[in-house]
């Protein structure tokens, strides 16, 4: 899939091999990418954000991106992966079936990936590679100075389709014709008891760099960047403290039982036997922020899962922000640091 991708231009960092291999150029990329993405993952801090706060999120890059320059202190860890109650965004795209008629298939994005980039991955399994990266700008060779954030967003696997009607469609074959849920539930649990060490929860969508001191300016909804902006939302939610303190974090961790039978299923298989700390981090918005239950309710039933969550019930106006100083007594001094935070004016519901 991936390797498909990148032959369709459909990437933002490629690695390309300083010399000679035995794959073809997109090849090696997609296997490289392959390669980074699972030791970030290896690294990674494992985060889960419940609904409110993923609503809230979502509601509150609607209204704007965050104005703050990208910093490398926003990220709650240097490599983490964050799994999302509902979709921050999908991935839309307009196919032609064999009858001559269009079909829109939207696909979720409910995780997402993240590592910082410091311009040192110059060998990938044992090969040097220069790393291109694409923007709006056009294709440019990142120097080696370049700092920045390297988010992977994914989607869930095509068996995952609660709430989905069992005829409606999710994919385009090659033979152009569409592809139901029910069918994709099908071939994707075949798929499941063929190749199990193949299989994940997860299906890799697309990616991006966030370069330091760099803004979002105003990005195009059901645009990676903007996904990349809600996810950065989020960070900012989760470290707002004291009076603006909006949520709570619930720490989990496998019993030593559980923690010891994945160990000796990830060695038979030849998995990684351990991912970050073994713990999940669950967050959501604390008792004074949540919104009223039937206002939540509401959303749910507006929401299709398969496109970007609702939010309008519990957040009539979306959350606003505003900047303030982590320590105003160096003010005279002018030595200080200003962090965004996320505001909002009411949790009435006006949604009908």
């Amino acid at each position: 899939m991936l390797e498909t991708a990148i032959r369709g231009g459909h990437w933002t960092m490629m690695p390309l091999a300083d010399e000679a291999t035995t794959f073809t150029v997109t090849d090696f990329a997609a296997r490289a990418l392959m390669l980074t993405e699972s030791d970030r993952l290896r690294e990674a801090r494992t985060y889960s954000i419940g609904p409110n706060a993923t609503g809230l999120a979502v509601a509150a890059s609607s209204g704007s991106a965050p104005q703050e320059p990208i910093s490398l202190n926003r990220p709650p860890s240097p490599n983490g992966l964050m799994l999302f109650s509902d979709p921050i965004g999908s991935d839309a795209e307009t196919y032609r079936t064999a009858d001559g008629s269009s079909v829109e298939i939207p696909t979720p994005i409910v995780a997402v990936s993240w590592s910082l980039w410091d311009g040192s991955q110059d060998h990938v399994d044992g090969h040097a590679v220069t790393w291109l990266r694409q923007s709006g700008h056009g294709t440019i060779v990142p120097c080696r100075g370049m700092r920045g954030i390297w988010m992977t967003f994914y989607a869930p696997r095509t068996s995952d389709m609660l709430g989905v009607d069992a005829g409606q469609a999710v994919a385009v074959g090659p033979d152009g014709n569409p592809i139901t849920a029910a069918e994709s539930a099908l071939a994707d649990t075949a798929f499941q008891r063929r190749d199990p060490d193949l299989y994940g929860p997860l299906a890799w969508n697309n990616e991006l760099v966030l370069p330091e001191g760099e803004t979002f300016a105003d990005p195009k909804l059901g645009t990676v960047q903007h996904w990349a902006a809600t996810v950065y939302t989020t960070w900012q939610i989760m470290q707002q403290t004291d009076k603006s303190q909006l949520t709570e974090t619930k720490r989990h961790s496998l019993p030593p039982a559980a923690r010891k039978k994945a160990g000796q299923k990830a060695k038979r298989s030849g998995a990684v036997q351990e991912i970050g700390d073994g713990s999940v981090r669950v967050i959501d918005l604390a008792a004074p922020s949540r919104p009223a239950s039937t206002a939540a309710a509401r959303d749910a039933a507006a929401s299709d899962g398969r496109r970007t969550v609702q939010w309008t019930c519990r957040w009539p106006v979306p959350p606003y922000r505003r900047s303030t100083c982590l320590n105003p007594y160096l003010h005279p001094l002018n030595y200080h640091e200003h962090r965004e935070v996320a505001s909002f004016t009411s949790n009435d519901s006006v949604c009908p």
